[in-house]
């Protein structure tokens, strides 16, 4: 799964109507190049990608009076807004850094009870990761790197902290921040 492929349908989406120049904008403004691995080169491979996917269409944007060269405009297909909703739900529930960024930078395009239900899973998969990792042999003099203590213990934070920004987020969530797609 592609955190770029979720940031430039998740743009197009909150657009509406917009060209590569639009979506990288908005990543940049977003500063999304700090928290994944997007450059403006995977954008527009990206864009290319999914207009041949069918996930995003050319599209005439009606504004007649633009000045300089023509622009390739995109919407996004019914099937790229399908594809969005599963990149998106799969993101919130994921272990990974950049893909739960990715996720929680649209989550509010998602009803607030879905968002909750796919954060408590991802919260279970960290509770069993940490408890995993715990289990981890280590050796002061390591064999191998998977025994090393600091390697272990670096996971083992990693994770604990992964746990407990995800238990903020769902306490916020609950307590009503935010404003999600369904409370509009």
């Amino acid at each position: 799964m592609s955190a770029v492929r979720l940031l430039v349908l998740g743009s197009i989406a909150r657009r509406g109507i917009t060209h590569g120049y639009g979506v990288h904008q908005d990543l940049t403004s977003w500063r999304a190049d700090t928290w994944t691995s997007v450059k403006p080169g995977s954008i527009y491979h990206a864009l290319e990608k999914l207009a041949a996917q069918g996930m995003i269409e050319p599209t005439d944007s009606g504004d007649s009076t633009k000045l300089g060269p023509a622009r390739t405009e995109y919407a996004i297909t019914g099937e790229g807004k399908q594809e969005f909703i599963r990149l998106l739900e799969a993101a919130l529930k994921n272990n990974d850094f950049q893909m739960v960024a990715a996720g929680i930078a649209f989550m509010e395009l998602l009803p607030r009870a879905r968002v909750i239900e796919l954060l408590e899973e991802r919260l279970d998969s960290l509770h069993s990761t940490v408890t995993f990792l715990r289990t981890l042999p280590t050796q002061p003099i390591p064999a191998d790197p998977s025994k090393h203590p600091e390697l272990v213990g670096l996971w083992v934070g990693y994770f604990e902290y992964a746990v407990s920004s995800t238990e903020s987020l769902l306490l916020a969530l609950r307590s009503g921040s935010y404003l999600f797609i369904d409370e509009k």
